[in-house]
């Protein structure tokens, strides 16, 4: 028993374990006896020679009742005294178990071993000189031999080709039907697997016969960015290896992304007047970009520099940060490359080449984050539109207070648009962007961007 021990000292193991590999082999319903006692060896050695007495003294002879030839010989040679001399006998000693010797002999319980079912026999003449392999039986006189041999067959049976084929046959299908089931799916619900909304699915069908891209690596990459699965999963969803799908996402993606980097563009100042929503046209006309900041979390950089370089105070973590231009309508317009979470919004707006796309008069609306932007877009003949400052010592006049909620209304857009690029899980503010994603992150924001540029209008037209 593997815990008798415990069992014995606490009594508190309900119940008893037997060791692994132990076979038991005493059941209740077996019959108790006492086991016989060993004969001892005098014993033994008088009742040899008491047996030997006996033969010498009485001569065996069997009775025969057959006329065959072969019996009567067997006769003649049974009449014969036979008799032994005590003298030519050896010393036979009996074979017993040293104490020295440690042996392990394997005993096969009686109560183990399965019950192996007999076949009938048939009787066979003593001239048949080939006997059956199941059974023989012999006569001699009024002597019956019965020979049983049991039916050997053997267990084991040959490992089959054929199934390692079935196997493979079984997998092939199985990776089909996954397949076939994924691309079901992703047609059926393309804003859920991919991000697209119906409307919009064709624009998989011209990337394909623009670009040597297969819609299924399409598929790979945008389902990734929109879920965040695992390798692992996409494989068997795609009926690939884990392999397969991190080489068709590192080499798709910047090929994905060269072609949406054409659905971000800066639209004309007259297009943006064309498209600009009535709330902005009694005040805020000659808007052309609201920006803000985006940040999405990443592993802690090994490198302490880097540690360093990446960490937000808003967030308390190390991120990527991002800036994010739209219209007043809700259409990505600019994205910068990534940055350090150390970085201030000033500095990533004069080191991005956000201010080359303004056009002189144009105003940018932002947070009271951007009030050292004010300078920069002077200097471009621009002009900021942010909430007043707020201070603790002073208290905020009512024409201040109006401003500020006409403008957080009004800014409120650009929130949406990122909250629509946190739809994408990879994206998300916490999503712990694993180290080697980081190389690759710049071209998951550009696809995202994209994608939603070709989503549903932000804004609803009001006539």
């Amino acid at each position: 028993m593997e815990n008798y021990c415990q069992w014995m000292l606490t009594k508190n193991v309900k119940r008893l374990r037997l060791k692994t590999g132990t076979v038991p082999h005493r059941f209740d319903c077996q019959k108790r006896h006492i086991p016989s006692p060993i004969e001892r060896q005098g014993a033994k050695k008088r009742k040899h020679l008491s047996l030997i007495e006996e033969v010498l003294s009485s001569p065996v002879s069997l009775p025969s009742t057959s006329t065959n030839l072969q019996d009567e010989c067997l006769e003649m040679n049974l009449d014969e005294n036979t008799q032994v001399n005590k003298s030519l006998q050896v010393d036979i000693k009996t074979p017993f178990k040293s104490k020295g010797t440690m042996t392990t002999p394997q005993v096969i319980s009686v109560a183990c071993s399965p019950i192996k079912g007999l076949e009938t026999v048939q009787n066979y003449n003593l001239s048949q000189k080939v006997l059956d392999e199941s059974s023989a039986k012999i006569e001699v006189d009024n002597f019956k031999i019965d020979i049983l041999v049991e039916n050997s067959e053997s267990e084991y049976e040959c490992p089959d080709e054929s199934s390692s084929e079935d196997e493979l046959f079984a997998m092939e299908q199985y990776k089909k039907h996954m397949l076939i089931g994924t691309i079901m799916s992703i047609e059926k619900k393309p804003k859920i697997f991919l991000g697209l909304p119906p409307r919009s699915f064709y624009l998989i069908k011209l990337i394909t016969e623009d670009v040597p891209l297969p819609t299924n690596h399409i598929y790979v990459v945008l389902k990734k960015l929109r879920l965040n699965m695992s390798f692992t999963i996409l494989a068997l969803d795609f009926g690939l290896s884990v392999s397969s799908i991190s080489r068709i996402f590192c080499k798709s993606l910047p090929v994905l992304a060269k072609i949406m980097q054409d659905l971000i563009v800066w639209p004309d100042k007259r297009d943006i007047s064309r498209h600009l929503p009535i709330p902005f046209r009694a005040r805020y006309a000659k808007v052309q970009s609201i920006i803000d900041c985006l940040e999405i979390q990443i592993e802690k950089p090994s490198n302490p520099v880097h540690q360093a370089h990446t960490w937000s105070n808003y967030y308390s973590c190390n991120t990527i940060k991002y800036l994010l231009s739209c219209t007043p309508d809700g259409l990505v317009s600019f994205v910068s490359e990534g940055y350090g979470g150390r970085r201030t919004d000033c500095t990533i707006v004069e080191d991005s080449g956000f201010l080359n796309k303004l056009s002189p008069g144009a105003l940018v609306m932002a947070d009271r984050g951007f009030k050292n932007v004010s300078v920069l877009l002077e200097q471009r003949g621009c002009s900021l539109v942010r909430p007043p400052s707020v201070s603790s010592s002073t208290r905020s006049t009512k024409s201040e207070v109006r401003q500020s909620k006409q403008i957080a209304a009004l800014r409120i857009h650009v929130e949406r648009v990122i909250g629509r690029l946190r739809d994408f899980t990879m994206l998300s503010p916490h999503a712990c962007v694993d180290n080697h994603f980081i190389p690759v992150l710049d071209l998951a924001v550009i696809v995202s961007c994209g994608i939603i540029n070709m989503q549903d209008h932000l804004i609803k037209k009001q006539i």
